[in-house]
């Protein structure tokens, strides 16, 4: 059970390094910000709960807020995250066995095709959140929905990249 935690923290300090120090600063075309540290909510696990896993989604939210100084816009949609996922995620992963426990979900622990269609609709979630709390209005509604629709498809590429190139602990 430490060996979790420890892996959970160090994976979230790591993620949220990457993402305050080199992805905050990659603008593809004005419109486009990946977000990479919503993988650390992503693969918490399914036996958590759901209040610790939405404080957990908050926290992650909060501190890149204060990295960023942007007042509640990640904590936001990465608490809606946290809500959804345990609304469908968990549900997802274990595929509707209410018994199943996925510790790390990663698609060296579910099959491939789960962890694609989970890591899609989690930032979907998270992309459309953000992009509408960022807009705060329905003022240039195309290139809200444009933009919102890169971010979902660059961090879920994101998401996959980073899970095929760090190799599974068997």
């Amino acid at each position: 059970m430490t060996k979790l935690i420890l892996s959970n923290v160090f994976r979230f300090i790591a993620l949220i390094i990457l993402q305050v120090l080199i992805l905050n600063y990659v603008y593809l075309g004005g419109y486009v910000l990946p977000f990479i540290y919503i993988l650390g909510v992503l693969m918490l696990p399914t036996n958590l709960g759901k209040i610790p896993t939405l404080l957990v989604a908050f926290a992650a939210g909060v501190i890149i807020d204060l990295f960023c100084n942007i007042p509640g816009f990640h904590a936001f949609s990465c608490t809606m995250m946290g809500f959804a996922r345990v609304l469908f995620g968990d549900r997802m992963l274990t595929q509707g066995d209410p018994d199943a426990i996925v510790e790390a979900p990663s698609i060296h622990q579910v099959p491939f095709q789960t962890f694609m269609g989970y890591a899609f609709l989690m930032s979907m979630v998270f992309c459309v959140t953000y992009g509408f709390v960022e807009a705060f209005s329905f003022g240039n509604f195309w290139m809200t929905l444009l933009s919102m629709l890169i971010n979902t498809v660059v961090t879920w590429v994101l998401i996959m990249l980073f899970q095929l190139l760090v190799p599974s602990k068997k």
